[in-house]
């Protein structure tokens, strides 16, 4: 495959791929980080960030796949009632919408989890986050340098747009953990 034809195939699937993954950083990076903080519990973290990445993966997946599915159809009739050939209608490849989306999630939630199976509890919470921070910038880099802006600007805005979320899942662990809501050890 020539680059020209690569390039063509990532632009085609790059709602999916920026999307699953910078959705599965963020939401299981937010989930474990509070659940951590509220439980101390490092086997419910892994569990729970597994089920979690697992079933968001699948969700996420198919949600992709029916609103392209969804949106490809209207378009299609919208066109038709215009009395406009339906081949003008842009061909979205729903299957493989949905595909991407659970690859690049199921991925991405592997990042904020993997310190978790290696570091106790009270040791993992940083490279966590400071690994998924990492990861953030190099997807906001790649996505913006892919588009032929500026990669360090796209980095840094991936970043702070989405670190702000996490935060809250840690925020909410602890105020749940510090109401005696949490989970015994």
């Amino acid at each position: 495959m020539d680059e020209k034809k690569w390039r063509h195939g990532v632009a085609e699937s790059m709602r999916e791929i920026v999307f699953g993954l910078e959705d599965s950083f963020v939401s299981t990076l937010g989930a474990v980080t509070g659940i951590a903080a509220g439980t101390g519990n490092t086997q419910v973290v892994i569990l729970s960030g597994l089920v979690i990445v697992s079933v968001e993966a699948l969700s996420m997946s198919a949600g992709s796949y029916l609103s392209n599915k969804s949106a490809m159809e209207a378009e299609e009739e919208i066109l038709m009632e215009e009395g406009k050939p339906a081949t003008n209608a842009i061909k979205a490849h729903p299957l493989r919408s949905g595909v991407v989306m659970g690859i690049f999630y199921l991925v991405g939630g592997c990042v904020p989890l993997a310190p978790y199976f290696f570091l106790p509890i009270d040791l993992a919470y940083g490279p966590s986050i400071l690994l998924t921070g990492l990861c953030l910038f190099g997807l906001g880099a790649w996505s913006s340098s892919f588009a032929k802006k500026s990669a360090w600007k796209g980095g840094w805005q991936m970043v702070a747009v989405s670190l702000g979320a996490a935060m809250l899942g840690f925020v909410v662990g602890r105020a749940v953990s510090a109401l005696g809501l949490g989970v015994p050890v």
